[in-house]
């Protein structure tokens, strides 16, 4: 039985250093080049920020867990949905990193929405990595 919500998964691997990639990852310049206009960004535990999205739209998110260079966990509110809860892992790989980022608790009836905005964000976050 659903209780209606799913959660997605996708692992990416980086050509570059976990230090770089948690750059690219959390730095308010580069989060407005690849996922949306950061506004009052506080990376700490119990910290928040916002999202600003192409016309009104707003995302909140609040800082659950953060191990700098290993992990950020959010809690991601979505204008109109549910609140849900974004986390990225980082592990060096060789001479690179590997990167998962775990979106749970999406109402199920936005999965492949979620799946298609998280698939373009990384492909803009890889062209983010490399610039940096």
């Amino acid at each position: 039985m659903s209780d209606g919500y799913c959660e997605l998964r996708l692992t990416r691997r980086y050509a570059a250093t976990p230090t770089e990639v948690w750059a690219a990852l959390t730095d308010p310049d580069s989060i407005g080049r690849w996922l949306a206009r950061a506004i009052d960004v506080e990376l700490t535990p119990g910290g928040a920020f916002e999202l600003a999205l192409p016309g009104d739209a707003r995302i909140a998110a609040g800082v659950r867990e953060l191990d700098p260079e290993r992990v950020l966990e959010l809690d991601w509110m979505h204008a109109g949905e549910d609140p849900s809860v974004v986390r990225f892992e980082l592990t060096p790989d060789g001479d690179g990193t590997l990167l998962v980022l775990g979106h749970r608790r999406i109402d199920e009836r936005l999965g492949m929405t979620y799946i298609s905005r998280w698939t373009a964000a990384l492909a803009r976050f890889a062209v983010e990595v490399r610039a940096g």
